[in-house]
């Protein structure tokens, strides 16, 4: 080897060296000592063995600071490159908290603007680890991060849909950089150390914190217990989810019969339907060996969405749950279904609607919370899909939910109803009560209210039961079939099977315009 290249290669390995070390043995240690992992070992916990290529290794920041001592700044701050999960390809980047506290510089930025872009132009997911204080401040240019933050977000922005864009918060994020945790499809959230804060005054302990944004925003989708716990998550999350548009999601060889009668679920749902049930006994009935992947499970905890797999297939599951609310379709709930059903049909991923609920609630809390046109995303959005889908009605279909939840018109592939269906514009009890009120006010007198009740109430219910709706197949409220509860999970394999290669053409269009 000529001397002139053994100088490089020196050069070469002092980097390398330089950015194993990130800001310092002292930082590392109170990385530790935060229970936080480095960006290294983050990426390391995250990928194969080996696989990981990184890209921009060299960059440091070019900028003088106010500090009177200047910090080291290998790759600028943010570890990134091309590696492999689960012998997937991905691209990936984490932002080192121990380089400047994790703060954004320009070269930093830019970096991370260009991984976006070179992932959407590969068809690879983008999985990125977020540990920020925020925009790095220099003395000559101010907020350094900011230069190419604009471009970091239309790059977000534009290869959404094409490719899966999965971030873990795993430290602070505050200020531009929040917005990327916004424009995620998913977002993962350390319980001990994630901290989401767009800006100004903070009022409450809770404020920023994964309970608050899994809870109260909505903004995060799961939530782990530390790093290792977050990382592990993502790579289950990668499971359900195909490399981009292109693709169907990954499925895998079963395990478990596709032909398996559930007696159990005779037995979920209550006799008297004044009563509730949690639908996560149902889903966890008929999904492959009971494995339920949940999403934002403490959001709007009356709609439940998440992944499953029917004889392998991979299947974005979205249920009422009457146990919560009675299942209503209120605004964040509506936000929850929108984003998730955006998902699923821009990545070919199959959707089964399983329905119980009394639909949209009414009243002028609900009004001024815009309940409308927060169902309205719903309509629109289910309108535009394009993947399978499936809807399996148990109990109540009222109102709204007949619409939103796929059980009418809209276009589902097959519509499958319990014997227990019941379809009306609202619920029985409502109806007896708005249109007989003054036959109940004298059986109440008379003592014989329940007697009176009932008598109004049983023939209405008899009229809008599926057993006496579905003799006329083309009505607006009807079902492809009543079936045995016991047979579920056979016929919504069946289905799934069936419109796996289906062919949907909407309207030619420029784009659609999304209500408010």
């Amino acid at each position: 080897m000529g001397q002139w290249m053994d100088g490089y290669l020196q050069r070469l390995v002092k980097n390398r060296e330089e950015n194993l070390e990130g800001g310092g043995r002292d930082r590392i240690e109170v990385q530790h000592g935060l229970g936080k992992l480095t960006a290294r070992e983050r990426i390391d916990r995250l990928t194969d063995p080996g696989s990981f290529e990184e890209f921009g290794s060299l960059v440091r920041d070019p900028y003088a600071r106010l500090a009177s001592v200047q910090k080291p700044s290998p790759s600028d701050g943010v570890v990134m490159g091309l590696a492999r999960i689960g012998g997937r390809q991905v691209m990936v980047y984490s932002l080192d908290y121990t380089v400047m506290s994790g703060s954004i510089g320009d070269q930093c930025v830019w970096k991370m603007t260009e991984l976006v872009q070179m992932a959407g132009q590969e068809r690879l997911p983008l999985i990125g680890l977020i540990d920020s204080a925020g925009s790095r401040l220099t003395f000559k240019n101010g907020f350094a991060g900011l230069n190419g933050m604009g471009r970091l977000v239309r790059n977000y922005c534009l290869y959404s849909g094409v490719i899966p864009q999965i971030t873990l918060l795993l430290g602070p994020c505050t200020g531009p950089m929040a917005q990327i945790a916004a424009l995620s499809d998913f977002l993962i959230m350390n319980s001990r150390t994630g901290f989401l804060w767009l800006g100004g005054e903070i009022e409450s302990k809770a404020a920023g914190t994964a309970e608050f944004h899994m809870q109260k925003s909505g903004q995060c989708d799961l939530v782990a217990d530390s790093d290792e716990e977050a990382i592990d998550l993502a790579k289950q999350l990668l499971g359900f989810i195909p490399d981009n548009c292109w693709q169907k999601p990954p499925a895998v060889t079963p395990t478990d019969d596709p032909d398996r009668r559930e007696e159990a679920l005779l037995e979920v749902m209550p006799n008297n339907p004044k009563f509730t049930y949690d639908m996560h006994e149902v889903i966890d009935l008929i999904v492959d060996d009971g494995a339920f992947f949940e999403i934002k499970e403490d959001f709007a905890p009356n709609l439940i969405v998440g992944f499953a797999r029917f004889d392998g297939l991979v299947t974005g599951v979205v249920a009422s749950n009457p146990d919560e609310l009675s299942g209503i379709m209120e605004p964040d709930s509506s936000d929850k279904y929108d984003k998730f059903m955006m998902f699923l049909d821009a990545f070919n991923i199959p959707m089964l609607n399983i329905s119980d609920t009394t639909a949209y609630p009414p009243g002028d809390k609900w009004e001024r919370m815009g309940v409308i046109r927060h169902g309205a995303k719903n309509l629109h959005g289910y309108s535009h899909m394009t993947n399978p889908k499936v809807t399996m009605v148990l109990r109540r279909s009222y109102g709204g939910s007949n619409i939103t939840m796929g059980c009418s018109k809209m276009g589902p592939d097959f519509i499958y109803g319990w014997p227990t269906t019941e379809f009306a514009p609202t619920g029985p009890e409502s109806i007896v009560q708005a249109i007989f009120h003054k036959e109940l006010a004298k059986a109440k007198e008379a003592g014989n209210y329940e007697q009176v009740y009932n008598a109004f109430l049983n023939p209405l219910k008899e009229q809008f039961s599926v057993m006496n709706m579905a003799k006329a197949f083309t009505s607006y409220y009807t079902v492809h079939e009543v079936i045995d509860p016991r047979d579920s999970r056979a016929h919504i394999i069946k289905a799934l099977r069936a419109s796996a290669d289906k062919c949907e053409p909407l309207p030619e269009k420029k784009r659609y315009v999304k209500p408010a």
